[in-house]
């Protein structure tokens, strides 16, 4: 008679208990697909998260139309444990059983593929459209001291002017430490442990201004900017909104990457130490505590960069996934070679 714990692993080897799973899984699936279709609002931007990180900011806020995606998930990670169970009777009794080789690496390849796919979206991140300016850092949030350097960006373009690819020089660091250099483009990616950076498209945008000051003549005002008056002042560039607006909170935001309404955050260092700071608008005068310690400039025109934008994604899962597919496509055609040798030599099995 067998014990308890023995009819679970009985079940949990099952066949068909994996047909039940896998059958229950694809009219999930089904039905969920039907959802994504009549809910863009909710799944429209899925694609641009782990999934992970898109269930904490949309999903779990959005049940009523979600609710089938944890019990998918909990479907997908049954059969995963089931096919796990398979594979461990079929170790136990491998001499005997040699014979379905290719069954048992679809089996595994099965496994590691599903794992492959967890890890990838619990610890990894995706960072979609990063706005990258030639010459500038970009830093990698997710991975604190890392950071994206666009060295040099080039399109290209064909004879009647569309654009056919665009190089990107692109450098990763971790503090001052160069990691690696590689020119990323169109299907070809930049790639490091995990790491993928793909280009999307490109473009220009105003970075700052040219302003004339009585005295000292032309100068570029940009973020990071610093300039020194005669008073002993010091004023500093912090940001630049090529289209600025003040919301109802007070709070300056970028209303688009157009120059429209152009606005830098200044930081003025008085001698005193007194330190004032606040927006200046473009096409407004200059702020009253600027005049009153002497600074005076026009703007003269925009300052343009070239930038890129990436789609930054690291899967740690990677590497399992891989090799899970290796082996589902080892094991198919192992299996399928199998099927038709048995077939040719007319070896069937023995049915009562």
């Amino acid at each position: 008679m067998q014990t308890a714990g023995q009819r679970l692993w009985n079940l949990c080897c099952s066949l068909k208990l994996a047909i039940v799973l896998a059958s229950l899984a694809t009219l999930l699936a089904i039905f969920g697909s039907l959802v994504i279709y009549a809910h863009p609002t909710v799944f429209g931007d899925l694609d641009q998260h782990t999934l992970a990180t898109w269930w904490r900011q949309t999903g779990s806020r959005q049940l009523e139309q979600t609710w089938w995606m944890p019990l998918l998930g909990l479907l997908a990670l049954l059969l995963a444990v089931n096919t796990f169970c398979c594979l461990l009777e079929w170790l136990r009794h491998l001499r005997h059983r040699w014979r379905k080789l290719g069954e048992y690496l679809i089996h595994a390849g099965f496994v590691l593929v599903s794992l492959g796919f967890l890890v990838g979206h619990l610890y990894g991140f995706r960072i979609d459209r990063a706005q990258v300016f030639e010459g500038e850092l970009f830093p990698i949030s997710p991975w604190p001291g890392h950071y994206l350097r666009l060295e040099r960006f080039e399109p290209r373009f064909g004879e009647q002017g569309q654009p056919l690819d665009m190089y990107n020089d692109l450098s990763l660091l971790r503090g001052e430490e160069r990691l690696v250099r590689q020119v990323a483009r169109i299907n070809h990616p930049l790639q490091y442990a995990g790491l993928v950076v793909v280009p999307l498209s490109f473009g220009r945008q105003a970075q700052g201004f040219r302003v004339f000051q009585p005295g000292k003549g032309n100068l570029l005002l940009r973020r990071g900017s610093r300039l020194e008056t005669g008073t002993g002042a010091v004023l500093h560039v912090e940001a630049f909104l090529p289209d600025a607006v003040k919301g109802a909170d007070g709070r300056v935001r970028q209303r688009s990457g157009r120059l429209e309404d152009p606005a830098m955050l200044l930081r003025l260092e008085r001698p005193d130490g007194e330190i004032w700071r606040g927006w200046y608008w473009l096409r407004s005068p200059l702020p009253y505590p600027l005049v009153s310690a002497g600074i005076r400039f026009w703007p003269v025109e925009p300052i343009f960069a070239s930038y890129s934008l990436l789609t930054i994604n690291y899967d740690p899962g990677i590497n399992l996934a891989l090799t899970g597919a290796v082996l589902l496509l080892a094991g198919t055609a192992l299996t399928l070679v199998s099927y038709y040798r048995k077939r040719r030599i007319g070896d069937h099995p023995l049915l009562d």
